[in-house]
């Protein structure tokens, strides 16, 4: 017997890969937005520009759940995906109005005023992006690799994957928080650093590498924390 999916599971399939490649591409984005010390002003606000388009098709396609926000009954989940959600939506409400009033490239017509005010708000709210993206993407973290799994027509999990999975997660998490440290994230979360800095002798790679596994520390906490939460409470 062929083997065949049903119209509407393709359909579902479609909008999940669809929403993942707005996810990956919004995170992208944002960790080349952070490394302006690297591009150059004039390149960062282009990028920035790119943030805001992809940040709005992420919202109009995932208008349903803005619509159905009230609705329902909240789990521990639904609760922690909603409250990352809405700060999310702060967090990049505040980076791209300050990003719009300080801009000196794409929008240099306007003349408009800028200051240290507006950098100071432009800088946290984008290092807040960091870890809120990682629990977002803790949150969803199973969905995501079981996508993937289908993409790679992988049918079966085998303890030799989860083995390999589980120390990649191990490293990549230690590695996350060292780059904390390195990158001073407190500073520039709670103190309001807004001045960023990268070692020219530093290679870029490393940069995107160092934020990247700080984003990684958040979505390793989340999604084992909330799975050995959820079982427990499954037990009793």
């Amino acid at each position: 017997m062929e083997n065949y999916e049903p119209a509407a599971q393709k359909r579902n399939n479609g909008a999940v890969n669809k929403r993942l490649a707005l996810d990956l591409a919004l995170t992208i984005l944002l960790l080349c937005a952070l490394a302006y010390r690297v591009t150059g002003d004039a390149a960062h606000e282009w990028i920035g520009a790119a943030v805001c388009v992809v940040c709005i098709a992420h919202n109009a396609l995932n208008r349903n759940w803005w619509a159905h926000i009230f609705n329902g009954a909240y789990t521990l989940r639904r609760g922690m995906a909603t409250a990352v959600n809405l700060l999310l939506a702060l967090a990049f409400a505040a980076l791209i109005i300050t990003g719009v009033l300080q801009s000196r490239a794409v929008l240099a017509f306007l003349h408009l005023p800028g200051g240290m005010e507006l950098r100071l708000t432009h800088t946290t709210a984008a290092y807040w992006c960091l870890p809120l993206i990682g629990v977002h993407i803790g949150l969803h973290w199973g969905m995501i690799m079981n996508a993937f799994r289908k993409m790679l027509r992988i049918k079966r999990k085998t303890r030799t994957r989860k083995t390999i999975a589980r120390i990649t997660a191990f490293a990549a998490a230690a590695c996350g928080v060292w780059s904390s440290f390195d990158r001073d994230m407190f500073s520039k979360l709670f103190l309001g650093f807004s001045f960023d800095y990268w070692p020219e002798e530093r290679p870029a790679i490393l940069f995107f590498a160092l934020n990247l596994s700080i984003m990684g520390v958040y979505i390793f906490i989340t999604y084992y924390v909330l799975n050995l939460v959820e079982r427990k409470h499954e037990r009793e």
